[in-house]
């Protein structure tokens, strides 16, 4: 049952950092994802734990693709920024 209720934790944990899109609190908590897979494949899993399981996998695809949303708008800020600055750039030098 601790494995169950620490599960269900983590992707409560999960889905209220993704809500808010908290990529520092997103990353912490795959941090001790990554560090308890381990220790939860040397141990029998009950039904109720694997479903928690299923339901962590699940999220975490949707979290990846809420990153991968975010990376591509930041890019595009990126992108765009650069393009603004040569621009100004041009602008300046026709002004000399």
């Amino acid at each position: 049952m601790k494995i169950e209720q620490q599960l269900k934790g983590l992707h409560d944990s999960f889905e209220r950092a993704l809500a808010v899109q908290d990529w520092d609190v997103l990353a912490q908590l795959d941090s001790k994802l990554q560090r308890a897979i381990p220790k939860i494949r040397q141990q029998p899993l009950t039904q109720a734990e694997k479903l928690q399981l299923q339901k962590l996998n699940a999220l975490y695809d949707t979290m990846i693709a809420a990153g991968e949303r975010e990376k591509a708008h930041i890019q595009q800020q990126i992108n765009q920024q650069a393009s603004n600055q040569e621009g100004m750039h041009a602008y300046l030098q026709h002004q000399k």
